[in-house]
């Protein structure tokens, strides 16, 4: 089962959150939180819901080669 922590930015629904709460106990949920054009998005969300971002879970070598 993934681990998430706070602040980290995830994928949910297809959008980019954040991080702001991890529940202690049981089913294990996390309040996620995106700025959309209308205002601020909050949310609920389990981890098996939550999606890493490619971009910075997965390296890439992105150096200028000499």
């Amino acid at each position: 089962m993934p681990s998430f922590t706070i602040g980290e930015e995830v994928l949910y629904e297809g959008r980019r959150f954040v991080i702001t709460t991890a529940s202690a106990d049981p089913p294990y949920r996390y309040r996620l939180v995106a700025t959309t054009p209308e205002g601020a998005r909050i949310t609920w969300a389990r981890a098996d819901e939550l999606r890493n971002i490619r971009t910075y879970t997965e390296p890439v070598d992105d150096t200028a080669r000499i």
